[in-house]
């Protein structure tokens, strides 16, 4: 889910170390303005922490005066990240012919796979074999075979 963030490495600088990890995986959500909204659950998934130590995290950076955090309706909160600690919106240099395209979910989903299978589609089939292998099914593959609200494409859970 994370992409390469180009960040300015001297406004780091004054972060303490033990809050970067989290301040970069933030600024991964942040919109150019630098709003965001994850859950701390989702962000402590992404940064491989626990959610007690991300919370913790969050509220030593509002205090710290890199973002603020807005308690929005659900318990859930909004974070607006100091525009310093954003990454620059456009590349200082020309595009070179060997940079690579940048790539979309439009062109990720179109690639196939050698048996003619789309790059998603195999994603699921590799899924549902560990799920029926041995019940390994991650969180946010969504809900689980069998459950409602399942988002696995029908033609496999027949299959």
């Amino acid at each position: 889910m994370l992409a390469f963030v180009p960040v300015i490495f001297d406004a780091y600088r004054n972060v303490r170390p033990a809050l970067r990890w989290t301040l970069q995986n933030l600024v991964a959500f942040a919109d150019r303005t630098g709003r965001c909204f994850p859950s701390v659950r989702t962000l402590a998934a992404v940064a491989g922490r626990s959610k007690s130590t991300v919370s913790r995290h969050l509220a030593e950076l509002a205090r710290d005066s890199i973002l603020t955090r807005q308690r929005r309706p659900g318990g859930c909160y909004a974070y607006q990240i100091a525009a310093r600690f954003l990454p620059a919106a456009r590349v200082s240099h020309p595009r070179n012919s060997t940079v690579p395209v940048v790539r979309t979910e439009e062109n990720a989903n179109k690639k196939t796979s050698p048996a003619g299978l789309s790059d998603e589609m195999s994603k699921w089939e590799a899924r549902l074999r560990a799920w029926r292998k041995n019940r390994f099914w991650l969180p946010y593959w969504g809900e689980k075979p069998g459950n409602p609200g399942c988002i696995v494409p029908a033609a496999l859970l027949t299959g």
